[in-house]
């Protein structure tokens, strides 16, 4: 799921890049990636818009780094028990 939030142009391409609200789960929606790739040229340093756009930045970053460390975590602790035997 990590590389899935890294991925801007596969998952954009998938979802469909609309920047509408879904009414289910195979309706169109709009990512976090698709949203700064869009928008980040579009706006002026010190605007609401580049603050957001920037809050969704970090928020990715934050989910790809939880992400990884639960993979760590659940490797690490996989590696464990199996040394055990």
């Amino acid at each position: 799921m990590a590389r899935a939030f890294g991925e801007a142009l596969a998952v954009q391409m998938v979802v469909g890049n609309a920047a509408i609200m879904p009414n289910g789960l195979l309706s169109s929606a709009s990512t976090l990636t698709s949203v700064l790739t869009q928008g980040i040229g579009n706006t002026t340093d010190g605007s609401v818009q580049n603050d957001a756009l920037w809050t969704l930045a970090m928020l990715l970053l934050v989910m790809s780094l939880f992400f990884n460390m639960i993979i760590k975590f659940i490797g690490r602790k996989t590696s464990i028990n199996q040394g055990d035997r």
